[in-house]
């Protein structure tokens, strides 16, 4: 049955043509494999101010298209592309979209997200309407996305060409909810009487993630262990009882690696590929990042690498909090990525203390995180939480040892090292404080010293398996449960 399957899958971000996490790669490398598998899959994402899509050759396929965003009519034109199998559709209004980042500028976000996020839900909806589009699974994800099983169910519940349609909402990351004035409920053109705890607002505010965790047909999230996590209060962000009781159509599938891409044989990123069987190639691109970084370090030292949205989820407070032990460690460190300016400062005057050891660059660089994970001896995932990782995954077909702590994904796919099996493909600590992960650095960097066994734990790692095939399987299943459950199966 696959291969009848219509697949419209909708994001606010695809990599490479905007990107802020790791949804934007999900979004760009699941596509492809469900394609693979037979089914016809068609990418939505809004028209930003980027020259990776203002390069792209697009053809308009409607102009001028109306969507209701409160009391107006705002204009759409869809454009539609190529990415490998799949087309992909640009949804462009410049008052919304011409700008150069996807939610905001710095810590702060555009104070018109509700508006631009509540319009693109609509227009992608007006766009299939208009075009008679045949659609079984509409797959959105994470809070930009979130209000399109609200409207099926609503303004478009009586449209014959929907009432078939299931919907499958994934979250990427609680934390992110869309929360709004209530005021933003206008926008949506729904009826005041939706504006309640059971349905669309969440402590007196609008909240778009709930309302989509409410309103859809399915749920999935990104690991097993995230599953179990944010349906607690600890890790809930405040939706652990919705999610509870809809326990029935929630479900996990972990995210997966596009070997394609991220393959040290092929990767054209690096200074020399190498392979498994070729592992002391990999010295050479370590030599090559030392360089690009402007360390001053023998290719002898252990070099630790992080590519990372810098903020308190990825862990950095206790991370900053071991940097002057960790530096007594001989050791190098990397830091690559861009975040909240509280980080990105107190990395700065890290490197100013140590700038023969620790060197950062703070920008979003695709080419340079390649060079980082498989130049670098070790991969450091202190994380607070992560629903499932993909630097990780990455590490380990590069021969890089990840070193994490137990949280989501993490915890699901590192397993720590012993020295008396032989088991374990990294280093792992699970209480989250400073005094945990420094132990975790430093067995890591004792293990180092030891090369035979340095290289057993790097060979396990090259051994695992995270190719997206199986994951896409998953999701075929998770839509064919959808669809019984729309159609009452």
């Amino acid at each position: 049955m696959n291969q009848k399957l219509r697949v419209i899958y909708v994001s606010p971000e695809i990599s490479p043509f905007a990107k802020s996490g790791q949804m934007a790669d999900v979004a760009s490398s699941l596509p492809k494999y469900l394609s693979s598998l037979g089914m016809e899959v068609s990418l939505f994402m809004p028209k930003y101010r980027k020259p990776e899509i203002e390069s792209l050759p697009m053809e308009p396929v409607m102009r001028d298209l109306l969507v209701p965003v409160g009391g107006k009519k705002a204009k759409a034109n869809v454009f539609r592309s190529e990415l490998g199998k799949h087309d992909i559709y640009f949804i462009d209004n410049p008052i919304y979209f011409w700008r150069d980042n996807v939610y905001g500028i710095g810590e702060g976000d555009y104070l018109d997200n509700d508006e631009r996020f509540t319009f693109f839900n609509r227009a992608v909806l007006e766009f299939l309407l208009k075009t008679k589009t045949n659609v079984d699974i509409i797959h959105c994800n994470s809070w930009p996305t979130a209000l399109i099983p609200v409207f099926l169910k609503t303004h478009y519940s009586q449209k014959s060409l929907f009432k078939k349609v299931a919907t499958v909402l994934t979250i990427h990351n609680i934390a992110y909810q869309g929360e709004f004035p209530p005021e933003t409920l206008s926008l949506t053109g729904l009826n005041w009487n939706y504006f309640n705890p059971k349905q669309l607002s969440f402590n007196g505010k609008f909240n778009f993630l709930k309302a989509g965790l409410i309103f859809s047909d399915v749920l999935n999230t990104v690991s097993a262990a995230y599953k179990r996590e944010i349906q607690t209060a600890k890790h809930g962000f405040g939706l652990e009882e919705i999610l509870k009781k809809r326990k029935d159509v929630f479900f996990s599938i972990r995210n997966g690696l596009d070997y394609e891409i991220w393959n040290p044989e092929t990767d054209p990123y690096i200074v020399t590929n190498y392979s498994p069987s070729n592992l002391k190639a990999k010295r050479k691109c370590k030599i090559d990042l030392i360089k690009e970084f402007g360390l001053s370090l023998s290719s002898k030292t252990p070099l630790m690498g992080i590519v990372s949205y810098l903020s308190s989820q990825k862990g950095f407070d206790i991370l900053l909090e071991a940097a002057d032990e960790i530096m007594k460690m001989n050791v190098g460190l990397i830091v690559l990525g861009k975040g909240d300016e509280k980080y990105e400062n107190r990395f700065l005057d890290l490197h100013k203390k140590y700038p023969r050891k620790i060197a950062v660059k703070f920008e979003i660089n695709p080419a340079l995180a390649h060079k980082v994970i498989a130049g670098a001896d070790i991969f450091l995932s202190p994380s607070l939480y992560e629903p499932c990782g993909l630097n990780q995954l990455r590490s380990f077909k590069y021969g890089t040892v990840p070193v994490v702590r137990a949280t989501g994904g993490l915890g699901e796919t590192v397993k720590s090292f012993s020295r008396g099996t032989l088991d374990g493909n990294g280093f792992v600590f699970k209480k989250f404080s400073s005094r945990e992960l420094l132990k975790a650095v430093k067995k890591a960097l004792e293990y180092y010293g030891e090369p035979e066994l340095w290289q057993t734990i790097m060979k396990a790692g090259l051994q695992e398996n995270f190719s997206w095939e199986s994951a896409a399987k998953k999701y075929a299943r998770l839509y064919q449960n959808a669809l019984e459950m729309k159609r009452g199966g």
